[in-house]
């Protein structure tokens, strides 16, 4: 079966990587059934999360913000770059951005031929913070000069739409409000 779905892919997905997607989905299932099955998290968060309690903010799918992880600096950290940005339209909380009641969010996407150091885990190795390097995925609004896509390292937060912040940002809008209610300590 997986040989037939291997060759009818073989165009549009190397065989390499479509057994390293299935080995991962498959993981993913094995470790935690429940959770990858019924949230729509990508495999890497589900078997990141080994230690942790599916209800931890690292098992959440989401990724940590920037500050977390980059000594209390809301910035992209060295070897990684903007990819993209979405917008929350209703920020209620009373930490950055809560005068404007918007929120823009900036992907910090691993740069290619850079790794993730410690590859797809909880932030600092704490169940308490969201995962780092374990999303692959790409708005693709910023930087676009950078083909591909990588995993996302980290989340930093403007309270201004990035396209009038940095010239490498086009205004092309996401919207995403589920994470209106996402925080940090250190933002």
């Amino acid at each position: 079966m997986v040989n037939r779905a291997v060759g009818a892919l073989d165009r549009r997905i190397s065989r390499r990587r479509f057994m390293q997607r299935f080995a991962t989905a498959a993981s993913a299932v094995a470790v935690a059934p429940i959770v990858y099955t019924t949230r729509n998290i990508p495999a890497t968060s589900a078997i990141s999360c080994g230690n942790c309690s599916s209800s931890s903010p690292c098992c959440d799918g989401w990724t940590t913000f920037c500050c977390v992880i980059n000594r209390g600096q809301n910035a992209c950290p060295e070897n990684t770059f903007m990819a993209g940005w979405w917008k929350c339209t209703n920020y209620q909380g009373t930490r950055l951005c809560h005068d404007q009641n918007v929120r823009y969010y900036v992907d910090c996407n691993r740069t290619p031929y850079f790794t993730c150091p410690g590859g797809c885990h909880c932030a600092n190795n704490y169940c308490g913070n969201r995962s780092t390097c374990c999303n692959h995925f790409r708005y693709g609004q910023c930087n676009t000069e950078i083909p591909g896509t990588t995993e996302v390292v980290c989340r930093m937060i403007t309270c201004v739409n990035p396209s009038e912040l940095y010239i490498n940002c086009n205004s092309t809008l996401h919207i995403d409000n589920a994470t209106c209610s996402h925080e940090a300590n250190c933002l």
